[in-house]
């Protein structure tokens, strides 16, 4: 009979060859360790998911990437899932691996990549609709407004970024740093913006550069031209990506809305979190490799 248990970090081995049979994935064994068992981050717990075992098998497994973050100066809990993976001789079983993450209500549960099929359970689970479109900018966009960005200081080197924060944000650009994002800081007397962004596929071998995170998105939307070049200088990327819920009332000229072909899902741990709270940092989406 089917049971499940926790996943901790050291069930890398007997989950591995589960994990190597996933549909069209392209990570390596170490590219899975530091995607789900290893982040470069603290975690609340040494818990990385739930494995569905049927006696000594390994026939599914579920990886839930836990962080801390402070909000309105309160400690919150993240989750955000990845990799659900069930063989196929097992399929029935596969909720059984979601039913430990809805009884617990300590913590904000996010999904970003969710398969379609995925996507529909989930939404029947009571998560919400965290982001439904985004809007494609490219380098073009915004250069009226370099008036805007006199003065500016960018810094893109990960270690002089670290160095020149302090608190949390100094540990939020250690953090990643040791993931595949790449990060900006932008400053002008006493103004600061620290974005972060992640390769992500546009049209054939081009890509944009995913905004993950910005500490103050007025700051980025009136400095874009030295955003958008800067993660030309660091990823090779054409142009941003950014979710719908950052954008300004009026998008810069040339840039474009579109819909999401799945809206990404959250179910917050309290009423206080909304979809503001959430963004991609302590996610897969920051552990994955280049396109």
């Amino acid at each position: 009979m089917p049971h499940v248990t926790p996943a901790f970090r050291s069930d890398f081995d007997q989950i591995l060859p589960l994990l190597r049979t996933f549909p069209n994935q392209r990570l390596s064994s170490e590219d899975w360790r530091r995607l789900l068992f290893e982040p470069p981050w603290p975690a609340p717990e040494d818990r990385v998911g739930y494995v569905l075992r049927d006696g000594d098998e390994v026939v599914g497994f579920l990886g839930t990437i836990l962080s801390t973050r402070t909000i309105r100066g309160r400690t919150e809990r993240f989750c955000n899932l990845s990799s659900w993976i069930v063989r196929d001789s097992h399929r029935a079983a596969s909720l059984q691996l979601v039913f430990p993450l809805l009884s617990t209500r300590d913590q904000t549960l996010v999904n970003l990549t969710a398969s379609p099929a995925a996507h529909e359970v989930f939404r029947s689970l009571g998560f919400s609709v965290l982001e439904r479109t985004q809007a494609l900018i490219p380098m073009v966009a915004g250069l009226g407004g370099l008036g805007r960005a006199v003065g500016v200081r960018r810094v893109s080197d990960p270690g002089r970024i670290v160095a020149a924060l302090s608190g949390p944000d100094r540990e939020r650009a250690e953090h990643v740093a040791h993931t595949r994002a790449a990060q900006l800081l932008l400053t002008r007397r006493g103004e600061t913006c620290h974005v972060v962004a992640t390769a992500s596929p546009w049209r054939g071998r081009w890509t944009l550069a995913h905004v993950q995170y910005a500490s103050d998105w007025s700051r980025l939307w009136d400095w874009l031209p030295l955003v958008n070049g800067g993660f030309f200088a660091t990823l090779r990327t054409f142009g941003l990506r950014v979710d719908g819920r950052w954008l300004p009332e009026r998008l810069p000229g040339s840039a474009r809305r579109r819909e999401l072909a799945l809206p990404t899902l959250y179910r917050p741990a309290h009423p206080g979190i909304t979809a503001t709270d959430v963004d991609g940092l302590y996610s897969e989406l920051l552990l994955q490799p280049v396109p």
